[in-house]
Parts: structure tokens; sequence; C-alpha cells
């Protein structure tokens, strides 16, 4: 690769839109969720499916019932998507994904969360 080709790749990662959202891992056997919040959203769909193509657990919470039913019993779902405003600091899109995943958690019952 030459030096131009990296830096022109380097550039237009930089230039991307950041995309964040809120996301729930779901176990279809046992109805339990585990629901976050990522500033890369298509990242972190992208590891879940890295980590069930492996056979690798995708969050340590998972684990036991990753061992139990298999990484087939759950599903991703992502849940809200934002795009990070071109004026807004790192802390405030953390801020902005932390009130998103709040009113998220809203909707579900503690007993069937991770």
């Amino acid at each position: 690769m030459n030096p131009q080709n990296k830096k022109d790749l380097i550039a237009a990662y930089k230039q991307r839109k950041q995309v964040g959202g809120v996301y729930a891992v779901t176990n279809t056997r046992t109805g339990k969720s585990l629901v976050l919040a990522s500033a890369d959203i298509g990242g972190i769909q992208k590891r879940y499916e890295f980590a069930a193509l492996t056979g690798g657990c995708f969050h340590p919470r998972l684990m036991k019932d990753a061992q139990t039913y298999g990484n087939d019993a759950f599903t991703f779902t992502v849940l809200e998507q934002i795009e990070r405003k071109e004026t807004q600091t790192d802390r405030d899109f953390a801020e902005d994904l932390d009130a998103l995943l709040a009113l998220r958690l809203e909707q579900y019952d503690p007993a069937t969360l991770y």
C-alpha cells in the first residue's frame, strides 16, 4: 500500500459519520436480555457476529447462559440509533447515549435483564 493511499484511507475514516445506539442481546430460551449502549453500534454488531461465528462469548454477563444454551440461543437487535452531530463532544455524545439507554431500560422488567 502506497503512503498516499494510506493517508487517504485514514482521512476517510476520520470523516465518517459516527453512529451510536442502544442494542439488546436476547436469550431466546430464557427471555433475558442484555441492554447496553455503544458509541459505535456498527462495530458492536460486528463484534457480536464475530463472537457468534467463532463460538466465543460476546459479553462476560452472558458467559454462563452461552455455555448452557449455546451462542445460537441469542439474538442481537439494534433498538435505537443516533448520529453524532459535528458540534458534539465525546462527552456530550456519551451523555446522549446514556439518556437513550435509560429510556430504553424503563421498557424492560428488571427481572428479565442480565
